[in-house]
Order: structure tokens, then C-alpha cells, then sequence
């Protein structure tokens, strides 16, 4: 299957057979499989930090979370056992999202294109995480 081009124009959306800078349509700015790739390489990274950070974050903190007022490794979590599945639920919602950016990155990386259906997947996992915030906030009072 040969490359494709695609506009960048939200007007235009012309699509091309090979490499192109330029719209033959409208002169704007082409969408190159290269420029996919980059940023799909760019998505895996990112997405590969986020989940293996709040997969790390998990791991250490769980134990002390899960039984609060108990001293574990030197420190006690001081919150309720609802605050603290609340937390990690937190936790585990943004290492989804990093690990569904991985995914959507490894198949931008791979195919050179995009797709609709993994974009709103991550942009969903992306509001899953808004609402998971709203909810610790609720949780979780100031101090």
C-alpha cells in the first residue's frame, strides 16, 4: 500500500497517493506518513513514562495505603481505607491512559497513519482520568 498525504486543512481533508509537503487542492500543509511516525514515537514515549511512573507510584504506595494508621517501611498513611482505594484508583486510571497512549503510539509507529477509533479511546481514558479527579477531590478533603 502506497504512503498518503493528507491536508491538514479541517476544510480541505484532501488526500493524496505518496509524500507531500503541499496541498495540491488548497496549499496547505500535508499530514506525511513520516510525520505520523514522529509523532507516534513521540506518544509511546510519553505514554511509556506515564504508566511506568504511576505503575511505580502504585507499587510503592499501595502497601502502606491499603492499611492506613499501620506503620509499613517507616510510614503510615494517616487517611481512611476509602481514601486510599480512591487514590490508587487514581493511579490506575492514569496508567491506563499512558498505556492507551502507548498502544495508539506503537500503531501510529507502525502503520504510519492515524485512527479515529484509538484517538477517542485515549481522549476517553483522558476524561476517565478528569472525572477520577473530581471524585478524589471529593474524597480526599484539604488539609
Amino acid at each position: 500500500m502506497p504512503a498518503t498525504s493528507t491536508c491538514l486543512n479541517s476544510r480541505c481533508r484532501t488526500s493524496v497517493e505518496g509524500t507531500m509537503a503541499k496541498c495540491p487542492n488548497c496549499g496547505g500543509g500535508m499530514r506525511t506518513p513520516r510525520r505520523v511516525r514522529i509523532a507516534g514515537g513521540f506518544l509511546l514515549a510519553c505514554g511509556a513514562f506515564l504508566a511506568g511512573m504511576m505503575g511505580w507510584l502504585y507499587y510503592a504506595l499501595s502497601p502502606t495505603m491499603l492499611h492506613p494508621g499501620t506503620r509499613i517501611g517507616g510510614t503510615t498513611f494517616n487517611g481512611t481505607a476509602e481514601q486510599a482505594r480512591t487514590i490508587l484508583m487514581l493511579f490506575a486510571t492514569i496508567a491506563a491512559f499512558g498505556a492507551g497512549s502507548m498502544f495508539y503510539g506503537l500503531w501510529m509507529l507502525f502503520t504510519g497513519r492515524r485512527s479515529i477509533a484509538l484517538m477517542l479511546v485515549v481522549l476517553a481514558l483522558a476524561v476517565a482520568i478528569g472525572g477520577m479527579c473530581w471524585w478524589t477531590m471529593q474524597v480526599v478533603p484539604e488539609t
